[in-house]
């Protein structure tokens, strides 16, 4: 029965990449490697993962943490004991039924749950227990589930999943995967098929846009386009920030980075490359309001005599373009010195960051949907493998940093925050700058593309269902 079950799904599926259907066809440059969960690395193979596979929880479009595949949840007095029940009657491109079993073994492949103990309560059913209190755990949950035994299937590229797309076609020339299709399952949306085709550097990319192969992709510089829309979308689960190394006595006065930050006029430098960052908590709603993030005051005057340092950037054009922008004002308003070092990205990591090499960092640093910005500030995270980048340490922030990770309700968590927020913002460890654009070409030919709250790559597709084509077939 089983292998009957097999057959009828292989030929449906077949049938699906010969269905002539409304398509979006997006060009990438590189090549897909895994789409599994618990394997992808890119942008872009997650951005795939994320459209297939269906996760416990999920963020909606306002960013607030929703059920996906969960439907009932409780969490212990002492918060170490997460109990999830799924939906009944969930299925994979199989036609196989969802289970606890499933949920087990993602936890077990998943990096962020290979600490927790993940016990089996019925066929629905699993027990997270946390070996310490850990607030933002649901958060964790987003983490895609996929079916049992994925990772020794042999199917990277076109995995049984459950999400609202599935692969429906792979195509290779050799090696080399040259398209990709999926396919849309809800019926009620126009664009039934999504297509992803892959080139090898954004020069042929830019050129199959203009022979009208391919209706969307992403840009790293900007292009005008005759047939194209440009979007620009912030992606805000990062941040670019001026990060002072308070391993080095030549920042212990706090009073020093205060005056640095006072004459950089922020939103003004950063217009070309993101918004505004509001902070260490931006743009969420546990943003503390009532601060007030942009210290630039145009009426400051001061000097800083005998001062000079070294801004060490990645070699991009646009980011040295900007640090030369900083060092002119800091030499001009304050009468610093400031050199630039510029450093190959690829190699940036191990001659920079890995033993905190710097004395000013311009960086980009990733940061998570949920306010939890332990591993980022707390005075533990500033050696070794730590990603403290400033060297800071407080006892207040740290207090609310651990405190916010032990409190459950988010009305206490706020209180947390809040205070975390306002210590840093008083101490200038970092300025922190704008959440970069990403630049998405859209053929005109396709309506119904809105702006939307983007945290990361894969929320372009947030919108999709409203998405049209006015082409015939």
């Amino acid at each position: 029965m089983q292998f009957l079950q097999q057959v009828l799904i292989y030929i449906s599926t077949f049938l699906l990449t010969l269905t002539p259907a409304p398509e979006f066809v997006e060009g990438v440059v590189g090549q897909p490697r895994s789409f599994l969960p618990s394997q992808t690395v890119t942008q872009h193979d997650k951005t795939i993962s994320s459209l297939i596979y269906r996760g416990l929880f999920e963020y909606d479009i306002y960013g607030t943490l929703v059920p996906n595949l969960a439907e009932t949840w409780e969490i212990s007095e002492d918060g170490m004991v997460y109990k999830i029940k799924i939906k009944d009657n969930q299925y994979w491109s199989d036609g196989s039924k969802i289970t606890s079993n499933d949920l087990i073994y993602s936890a077990y492949t998943s990096p962020d749950l290979n600490e927790v103990a993940t016990d089996k309560v019925d066929d629905l059913t699993v027990m997270y227990t946390l070996p310490n209190k850990f607030s933002p755990f649901l958060s964790l949950l987003t983490t895609m589930v996929m079916q049992e035994g994925s990772e020794d299937a042999g199917h990277e590229l076109d995995p049984v999943s459950s999400g609202q797309f599935r692969v429906v076609r792979v195509e290779r020339n050799g090696p080399v995967v040259k398209q990709i299709t999926l396919w849309n399952n809800d019926q009620e949306q126009e664009i039934r098929k999504l297509v992803f085709r892959y080139y090898a550097n954004e020069e042929e990319v830019i050129t199959a846009a203009n022979l009208g192969e391919i209706e969307g992709f992403i840009g790293t510089r900007q292009y005008k386009l005759e047939n194209f829309d440009e979007y620009k979308y912030p992606l805000q689960g990062v941040h670019y920030s001026l990060y002072f190394n308070l391993r080095n006595d030549k920042f212990a006065d706090v009073e020093l980075r205060q005056k640095l930050e006072k004459v950089l006029p922020v939103e003004d430098l950063i217009l070309p490359y993101g918004i505004f960052v509001e902070g260490p908590i931006s743009r969420s709603v546990f943003t503390e309001r009532d601060i007030e993030f942009n210290k630039y005051d145009k009426t400051f005057k001061g000097t800083l005599p005998g001062v000079s340092f070294t801004i060490t950037v990645p070699d991009v054009n646009e980011h040295v373009e900007l640090v030369k922008q900083i060092e002119q004002i800091w030499e001009s308003k304050l009468g610093i010195t400031v050199d630039i070092k510029k450093v190959d990205p690829t190699v940036f990591y191990d001659e920079v960051i890995k033993d905190y090499n710097y004395e000013v960092l311009f960086y980009g640093q990733e940061v998570g949907r949920d306010p939890d910005r332990y591993v980022s500030w707390h005075s533990t995270q500033k050696e070794g493998t730590g990603l403290n980048l400033s060297g800071f340490s407080h006892v207040r922030a740290d207090r609310a940093l651990e405190e916010g990770r032990n409190e459950v309700d988010n009305n206490n968590r706020i209180v947390h925050y809040t205070e975390f927020q306002k210590v840093l913002t008083e101490q200038v460890p970092a300025i922190f700058l704008y959440h970069p654009y990403t630049r998405y070409y859209i053929n005109k030919f396709i309506k119904g593309v809105g702006d939307k709250y983007t945290f990361s790559l894969k929320d372009r597709f947030m919108d999709f269902s409203n998405w049209k084509t006015v082409k015939t077939l």
